[in-house]
């Protein structure tokens, strides 16, 4: 009985071991900062809490490799950070409403926010907007387009209801290309990776 006993308590011994190393890799994935002065600085990164209820940090956690101390991060103290072939940079933000027309400013008086890289190129930047449903906790994005040393953002989608036409009309007024190819009857852009590689070949000199 004794005999039993110690094995059980060795499995029970061994498991609490292995779960701590367990959960801190779930919480914490290896990556990098970009700190203000350009350098990259590799280590642990933890953006958000674990599923099924997901929160955003407003500030991440990081680890420098080798060191096990862990401080907390915000877009206005680093330039991005990254990890499992994600980026995020640091980019002055500011949402605003009218009659539920929205716009959105990256002048240097907004406030700065870590915005997902997608795609990018000299002329045109593909970012989504992370957050989460206030009702279910749930995870979503939203996609906008950004010609580097504009003073806004345009919004890509406007969930089921598909492409902002509109909006984008207005932000590439001075690409008709994609004008009419928004408002054709029939065009063959249905994402918006698609519309990416368009406005790339026809909207960026």
């Amino acid at each position: 009985m004794n005999r039993i006993f110690k094995r059980q308590m060795l499995v029970v011994i061994l498991l609490c071991a292995i779960y701590p190393l367990t959960a801190q890799k779930k919480s914490f994935h290896t990556g990098y900062i970009i700190a203000q002065n350009g350098d990259t600085i590799p280590g642990l990164v933890k953006d958000r809490s674990p599923e099924p209820f997901v929160s955003l940090f407003n500030k991440i956690r990081f680890k420098e490799a080798g060191r096990s101390r862990t401080k907390k991060y915000g877009p206005n103290d680093i330039l991005g950070y990254g990890y499992q072939g994600q980026h995020f940079v640091s980019m002055p933000f500011q949402e605003e409403s009218t009659f539920f027309k929205f716009r959105y400013y990256t002048d240097k008086t907004a406030p700065s926010v870590f915005l997902k890289v997608i795609r990018q190129s000299e002329g045109l930047i593909y970012f989504e907007y992370l957050f989460v449903h206030d009702d279910n906790s749930y995870l979503d994005a939203f996609p906008l387009f950004y010609r580097p040393g504009d003073p806004e953002m345009v919004r890509v989608t406007q969930g089921i209801f598909g492409f902002k036409k509109k909006q984008l009309a207005t932000y590439f007024s001075d690409c008709p290309a994609l004008t009419e190819e928004l408002f054709a009857d029939k065009t063959a852009i249905r994402t918006v990776p698609e519309l990416y590689e368009f406005c790339l070949v026809h909207c960026i000199p």
